[in-house]
């Protein structure tokens, strides 16, 4: 014995997918939000890489390692690779990047006093030219195409 056939039912209209809501943060108040944090953490950084830049500790009396400008650098390159991270484009980190280089480069500069927060000297070089770098390295890295993309 045959089983019955199913009645015949004419297929739905193809529909449109429904339109889907944006993902999380890409409304145009978040990603100004996240703009102005992102300049903001770029002063801050850059404000207290200049003031910590300078902090030495001596190693049993040998030597003087130069801790103060170890993590400064490192934490501009841990702010700005961050912001590549979590941003969808290079636009937050470039803030801040630019933010960060703009302030350092103006505590380099003389107060109407003649005090200075950069010396002329090898940390203050250091400081200034590397916190530059690191922020263009980070800036002009390519992002990996292997990785998948979180929306």
């Amino acid at each position: 014995m045959q089983p019955e056939p199913l009645p015949y039912v004419p297929a739905a209209p193809l529909r449109p997918a429904p339109a889907e809501a944006d993902p999380v943060g890409t409304s145009l108040s978040t990603r100004v939000i996240g703009y102005v944090v992102a300049v903001v953490l770029g002063f801050l950084f850059g404000a207290l890489g200049t003031v910590v830049h300078q902090i030495s500790v001596s190693v049993f009396g040998l030597f003087d390692l130069p801790v103060g400008v170890i993590i400064a650098l490192a934490a501009t390159g841990l702010l700005l690779a961050g912001l590549r991270l979590v941003a969808p484009n290079r636009l937050a980190a470039l803030l801040s990047g630019v933010a960060l280089v703009g302030t350092v480069t103006l505590l380099a500069l003389p107060s109407t006093g003649g005090s200075v927060l950069i010396p002329d000297s090898t940390l203050g070089m250091v400081w200034l030219i590397g916190a530059t770098l690191v922020a263009v390295v980070v800036l002009a890295w390519p992002r990996l195409a292997g990785g998948a993309r979180r929306v």
